[in-house]
């Protein structure tokens, strides 16, 4: 499928090409900012840059084949509450080049704001005003429109690409006072990026249309929404309720057509594990430059790392025992055994044992300095006391270190095992919601509706007995779309069978049901089942075949040949066994008519 992208970076945009991308389509992306990342670089997808007319749109959408339009609008939708230019907005554009190229879908990414109480913003209302225009050019031009209300959206990206939770997120960073029109109590709806993209890419593959809301189901109050935010943040928010705007109640946030829909449900709920990505969220704006620098550079080595932070450690363990001699409060510290069990607590045993090696060189040195003969050492067990201490605190608190730290792996491993488990159910319900829908399509489109059998009632209703078992050839063979259908009529004597009517490519061909024990296997399958179906292939039965009963009895056979593969289906079975049914209940009627008893007699006495 070829997806083209039209507007400037959206968070949403972004995850929805990416998610495209992933799944092995085309993506085309129309924006007017010169040098802006749309994607990830690691995928590959076209990107046009410039301001684009109607008419060099057009040759754009034939040399891509594009299928489907997404018309993107994170500026309105999550952007300040002043009017937006009208004339950075590719819409008018697109709509006028679709004139003279057809879709399978058109999404225009609206916000769920629009249902809320009181009067718009301006940036509501050129949303507003841009549903309207969409409608319209559904309902002069034919487009298959689709109108997507996203609750806010959130994910991993710069405050500033964030909208109303990045603005909000760094205020609270900053430690600035937030003007909320909204009261506490006010409900909104968080969706993260991720969850949007999935949904967007279900409803474009099942080409859904209409107007649908892209929400969680799970609407937080405005205090909870903020609640989040610091914790994502760290530190308390100064929020001044303003309660001059209210949103609309928890019960309207509904995401059940889209699930209806789409079988779509997210993954990610903002109180839950969504806050954890905004806390990842990177405060550009007060990093100094040396340190965005190397951040930009990449980490060096991690051992080289920690050797270069445990010599530091080092430096400052001797500096600080250079000054224990004078202060009287640091005599009675082993600054030797601090630095020993926080290399050791923080970089694990590896470290901790290099630790003890340099705390007791340094403690020789201090002996060799104070003239204290080494060779003394040997042979006295207490001088020994502390190069014990200084190894029991290494390994001991090393070994703790490391095994918190193979924990965390453990746990990580967990983490991404259950996150591929994730990943796989995530791929087996989108097949699953996948093989659903072409099997609604097949059924949507199938001929034999629920309105195909009442017309089959209708016609069997307006029918003279004489006449049901030659409609009955017609009837089954529209259905099964087969040219050799008969209809045999059981003799008197109920022991044989003749032929009563069949399809005109059979006349003077038709094979007769044998009489004795052919016919006998075929009734014996009858007193079982009122369907019979030939899996085996068997030369001298028919492919398949139904029971006509009347009075209790056999009355007669429906009889098909020469079936396609695909019809010995218990579908088809079904189907034959439904309109035998209406057939037997149209020879009862006559039975029952007085009118007709003197014609049907005839045909129904055994």
């Amino acid at each position: 499928m070829n997806i083209l992208f039209a507007g400037p970076w959206d968070l949403v945009g972004k995850t929805t090409a990416e998610h495209f991308l992933r799944e092995g389509h085309d993506v085309c992306w129309l924006t007017e900012e010169p040098k802006r990342t749309l994607w990830d670089k690691k995928l590959h997808g076209t990107i046009c840059r410039g301001q684009y007319k109607a008419a060099q749109i057009v040759p754009i959408l034939r040399s891509h084949r594009i299928d489907a339009v997404i018309v993107l609008t994170a500026g309105l939708r999550e952007g300040p509450d002043a009017a937006a230019d009208a004339r950075t907005e590719p819409l008018g554009e697109l709509l006028t080049a679709l004139r003279e190229y057809s879709l399978r879908c058109f999404v225009y990414l609206s916000s769920v704001e629009l249902a809320w109480q009181g009067p718009l913003t301006p940036r509501q209302a050129v949303l507003a005003g841009a549903e309207l225009r969409c409608r319209a050019s559904r309902d002069a031009d034919g487009l298959p429109l689709l109108v997507v209300r996203l609750g806010w959206v959130y994910g991993r990206a710069a405050p500033e690409d964030l909208g109303i939770a990045g603005m909000a997120l760094q205020a609270i960073r900053e430690g600035c006072s937030l003007q909320c029109p909204y009261s506490p109590e006010d409900c909104v709806d968080a969706v993260e990026a991720g969850d949007a993209a999935a949904a967007l890419y279900r409803m474009i593959l099942h080409g859904v249309t209409g107007s649908y809301q892209l929400v969680t189901g799970h609407p937080l109050t405005m205090e909870n929404w903020f609640h989040c935010l610091e914790r994502a943040a760290g530190q308390k928010a100064n929020i001044q309720w303003e309660n001059k705007r209210h949103t609309m109640p928890a019960d309207r946030y509904a995401a059940e057509p889209l699930k209806t829909a789409t079988g779509w449900m997210p993954y990610t709920l903002l109180e839950e594990n969504g806050w954890q990505m905004l806390r990842d969220v990177p405060n550009v704006r007060h990093m100094e430059p040396d340190r965005i620098a190397q951040t930009r550079r990449g980490k060096s080595h991690p051992a080289l790392r920690s050797t270069a932070e445990m010599l530091g450690l080092f430096g400052i363990t001797l500096v600080l025992l250079r000054f224990s001699k004078d202060v009287s409060d640091l005599k009675y510290v082993d600054i030797r055994l601090m630095f020993v069990a926080l290399v050791a607590s923080c970089y694990g045993s590896g470290m901790g044992l290099a630790a003890v090696v340099l705390a007791s060189l340094s403690y020789l040195y201090s002996l060799a300095v104070s003239y204290v003969d080494i060779s003394y050492l040997l042979y006295s067990v207490d001088t020994w006391v502390p190069f014990v201490i200084y190894a029991v605190t290494g390994s001991v608190l090393g070994y703790q270190s490391g095994r918190r730290r193979e924990e965390r792996e453990a746990l990580r491993r967990q983490n991404r095992q259950l996150q591929e488990k994730c990943s796989q159910l995530q791929a087996v319900q989108e097949e699953t919601i996948e093989i659903k829908s072409r099997l609604q399509q097949r059924i949507a489109a199938e001929r034999h509706s629920f309105a195909n059998l009442y017309r089959i009632v209708q016609e069997l209703d307006a029918l003279d007995p004489p006449q049901i078992l030659q409609h009955t050839v017609n009837i089954v063979e529209d259905l099964l779309g087969c040219e050799r259908v008969a209809v045999y009529r059981m003799d008197p004597d109920g022991r044989g069978a003749h032929l009563a009517a069949c399809t005109a490519p059979m006349e003077g061909r038709a094979p007769m049901v044998p009489d004795g024990k052919r016919l006998a296997a075929l009734r014996a399958v009858f007193a079982h089942q009122p369907v019979f179906a030939n899996t085996e292939l068997n030369p001298d039965r028919p492919d398949l075949a139904a029971a006509i009963r009347c009075g209790g009895r056999l009355y007669g056979i429906v009889a098909a040949y020469d079936l396609e593969p695909d019809h010995f289906t218990t579908y088809y079975q079904d189907l034959l066994k439904v309109v035998v049914g209406l057939i037997e209940r149209n020879l009862v009627r006559a039975l029952d008519d007085p009118r007709q008893e003197a014609a049907c007699a005839g045909e129904v006495a055994l």
